[in-house]
């Protein structure tokens, strides 16, 4: 089983009607959440995604629909608990593992971050130190269970997708 972890794509600073969960990707936003998409299918070696679950707030809906079709996933399901107030997703995290199927969380900062961090902190391992300072627009953190510690739910990072290293390429 292995979880990723992404921040909604690049958003436009202020919507229509003025409410944050209106706020939709900006066309850059767009490309950089294809380009990413694009390098996660690459590193799933084309293996469709069955899972790609995402806040219902526009941008990160928007980030997914653009993600699904990408990564073969069949489908976009929107989940309250990865909304921007929602706080961490626990019990959804701990559900995908026992379910076993690969899948994609879609969310926003804070909360993105704090869950990898969490997944990720076993002390003594310093593996949050592997990650970058902040997620920034389209990140995605690939992770996957400790194997002999898949009950207690540790994790390890096993890739991290940088939209800004792969516009460098």
């Amino acid at each position: 089983m292995h979880l990723y972890v992404m921040r909604h794509g690049p958003a436009e600073e202020r919507a229509t009607s003025g409410r944050d969960a209106d706020r939709r990707l900006t066309p850059e936003g767009r490309e950089r959440v294809a380009r990413v998409s694009l390098e996660l299918h690459r590193l799933r070696g084309g293996a469709p995604l069955p899972l790609v679950l995402a806040s219902p707030l526009a941008r990160a809906r928007e980030t997914a629909e653009i993600a699904a079709p990408i990564c073969g996933a069949p489908e976009v399901e929107l989940r309250d608990e990865l909304a921007l107030d929602a706080g961490l997703p626990s019990s959804l995290v701990a559900a995908l593992a026992r379910g076993g199927a690969d899948a994609l969380l879609v969310g926003h900062q804070p909360n993105v971050e704090h869950l990898v961090r969490t997944l990720l902190d076993t002390p003594g391992r310093g593996a949050t130190a592997l990650l970058p300072a902040g997620f920034c627009t389209a990140l995605v953190v690939a992770l996957e269970p400790e194997p002999s510690q898949r009950a207690q739910g540790r994790w390890r990072m096993t890739q991290i997708l940088d939209p800004r290293a792969l516009a460098s390429r």
